[in-house]
């Protein structure tokens, strides 16, 4: 499957959602959330984006709930995909030197929809530039793996929150 950075703007738009990644990532690393137990995992996040970030995920078909919210296959290979993302990123110190987990993965999917950005990365993240290596090096790997995942999972629409609304 070849796809031009505009093709995977959709996709990206709606797997980079802070929600999604922490629902996705915190599953793969806990286990099972119980259906009552979003408050404890995600004290941090505002009811209507715990609530959003699981209806992603069911839309996408990246989690089931039999009593306890589990990973399906498809959302176990996108956690490694985030996981690909985040180790990138963490490499390049993308999107700056320090970062969590889910802006590295974020900002590391955003940059592989980014036409501009196709290239290059800005001078001032890219510390390996100086010594003349490859400004994406690695980068190759985690746009592999998302099209990997998409011509395996992708089964629902991917387009954005606002393109729906739209």
């Amino acid at each position: 499957m070849t796809s031009t950075p505009t093709d995977l703007q959709p996709v990206v738009g709606r797997l980079s959602a802070p929600g999604l990644i922490r629902l996705i990532s915190e599953i793969d690393d806990h286990g099972p959330i119980p259906r009552r137990g979003f408050t404890r995992s995600f004290p941090d996040l505002a009811r209507h984006q715990v609530r959003h970030a699981v209806k992603e995920a069911r839309a996408l078909a990246l989690i089931h709930s039999t009593g306890e919210h589990h990973l399906t296959e498809a959302g176990e290979a996108l956690s490694e995909l985030y996981d690909a993302a985040a180790r990138w990123g963490r490499q390049h110190q993308y999107p700056a030197k320090e970062g969590h987990f889910t802006l590295r993965v974020s900002s590391t999917l955003a940059l592989l929809a980014r036409p501009e950005e196709s290239t290059s990365l800005p001078s001032t993240t890219r510390p390996e530039a100086a010594a003349g290596a490859p400004t994406l090096s690695g980068l190759e790997t985690v746009r592999s793996a998302l099209l990997e995942w998409m011509n395996d999972h992708s089964r629902a629409p991917m387009r954005t929150a606002y393109e729906t609304a739209a």
